[in-house]
């Protein structure tokens, strides 16, 4: 496996959450995605107020993913036979001209100029035409290899590979790895085992159980996958109970991952557990759905800004405790595409603390009694991060629900990240000793001095909820991302 520069962060913005806000219908509530399919072209992504310039200065540390739809005609139905051509259709991007490796190339220095770190494409996992639907086999080897020579031409920084009709041959996926690995070095190969939004859950049985591991056929693939893959997405997750499915997927595979997980678009669990990133959250969802992220933007500026001091890595032990808290949502009629959820309640169970390099920090309940979702992790670089994730409930809809976090550590770290809110966080070092701290905003930058807050021994320091968000205030509703430094 190749190494990945780690000055800078790896992650990238997706346009897919975007054009199912553009189509008028979100994810989670379309009958499918034939529709958003259609919302990405060359208007919707370079036109004024696109989607090209929707992260502001974070492009710059950021990949620009097409997503499905960008090499197939519109109208182009669910698991047809034009997917996986990787030629930039023609109407949907005119400008877009000569050759197929042409084309690619005019599309990617067109997102380039603007001043986004590279392009990556959506890639199908099938062949183009009626042969693609077959299994994979050694006449398909060309085709890829091809492909791959004009990703390297048009320099192409990065492939999401996601369905198709060999979605869950990892014999395909393994080869997809290995020859951009030979052909063009640069070029980051995503893989993902496809599974439905819910751990647990089976396309073939009504029933949704709680755990990534009940599922043993994906969960099997998917550890089968990470030990090649050099980033592994953890897949689709439904937006209520995102943050329990998608930490029970990164607990069962970040011990097994040979390279890099991406966990998508909770940016404070990737963030503070040195995990990539895809990004999703847009300004065009803004009022559309209860659980729309639109209002909380300046998260994805944070959570890079914080990859810029402690970048994503892979390795590294990888603790669980033996609690575990479930989360659970009762969806209406018609609510989920993937129907058999609608109308009833379902859990989703995870690990309540996961940690990476570093002890299980310390969690209690918050004043109504719920214990909230933690992460942490010791970066290789020498810095430490922690995140308070929420829950959702009866009564709590994706709400952060307090709590006190006590980590400890015996390395000498200078740098430490907290993502969240919380009632107190307290952090102790059995060897530093603290002069002085300040709070330096991963939002503006701005720093305050939090001296008042070392503890007596002057081994670590306590701050309080409140004095966490006086320190890092956003300009919209997003939760607090602070770093302290220590003197």
């Amino acid at each position: 496996m190749k190494e990945f520069e780690q000055s800078a962060p790896q992650g990238y913005f997706c346009t897919w959450l975007s054009q199912n806000y553009l189509s008028g219908k979100p994810e989670f509530a379309t009958r499918g995605c034939d529709s958003p399919r259609d919302m990405i072209n060359e208007k919707i992504v370079f036109g004024d107020g696109g989607l090209a310039y929707c992260m502001g200065e974070s492009k710059r540390d950021l990949i620009f993913v097409f997503d499905d739809g960008w090499d197939v005609p519109y109208g182009t139905a669910f698991c047809g036979e034009a997917f996986g051509s990787l030629e930039v259709n023609k109407e949907r991007f005119p400008f877009a001209v000569g050759t197929p490796a042409e084309r690619l190339k005019a599309l990617a220095d067109r997102i380039k100029g603007i001043g986004w770190k590279g392009m990556g494409i959506w890639v199908a996992a099938q062949r183009c035409g009626a042969d693609g639907q077959k299994p994979f086999c050694s006449a398909d080897i060309e085709y890829w290899r091809e492909r791959i020579l004009w990703s390297k031409y048009a320099g192409v920084a990065y492939w999401k590979v996601d369905w198709g009709k060999n979605e869950l041959n990892n014999e395909f996926r393994r080869f997809l790895t290995d020859a951009a690995a030979e052909l063009y070095p640069e070029l980051i190969v995503e893989q993902a085992i496809c599974a439905p939004p819910f751990n647990g859950a089976d396309n073939a049985e009504d029933a949704v159980r709680e755990r990534f591991s009940d599922n043993k056929t994906l969960s099997d693939l998917s550890l089968e996958a990470v030990g090649f893959a050099e980033v592994f997405r953890t897949y689709d997750v439904s937006p209520p109970l995102s943050v329990a499915t998608t930490l029970d997927r990164v607990a069962f595979l970040l011990p097994h991952a040979r390279g890099y997980l991406n966990t998508e678009d909770e940016l404070y669990l990737g963030a503070a557990l040195g995990t990539q990133m895809g990004i999703m959250r847009t300004p065009f969802g803004k009022g559309a759905d209860a659980w729309d992220d639109s209002y909380r933007l300046r998260e994805a500026d944070a959570a890079l800004s914080w990859q810029k001091i402690a970048p994503p890595f892979a390795g590294g032990e990888v603790k669980t405790s033996e609690t575990t808290l479930t989360d659970e949502y009762v969806f209406g009629d018609g609510e989920m595409w993937f129907e058999k959820v609608n109308g009833k309640r379902i859990k989703q169970t995870a690990p309540a603390v996961v940690a990476r390099g570093c002890d299980l920090p310390d969690v209690t309940a918050g004043k109504n009694g719920v214990t909230p979702f933690v992460v942490a992790a010791y970066n290789p670089v020498g810095a430490y991060s922690v995140a308070v994730l929420p829950r959702t409930l009866d009564g709590l809809r994706r709400k952060y629900v307090g709590g006190e976090v006590f980590c400890k550590t015996d390395a000498e770290i200078n740098k430490i990240a907290f993502f969240g809110n919380a009632d107190k966080f307290t952090f102790e070092s059995g060897r530093a000793i603290v002069n002085r701290i300040t709070a330096r905003s991963l939002f503006d930058g701005r720093t305050t001095d939090v001296s008042d807050c070392v503890i007596p021994t002057r081994k670590g320091f306590g701050i309080d909820g409140a004095r966490l968000k006086l320190s890092c205030n956003a300009d919209d509703e997003s939760a607090p991302a602070v770093v302290f430094e220590i003197e």
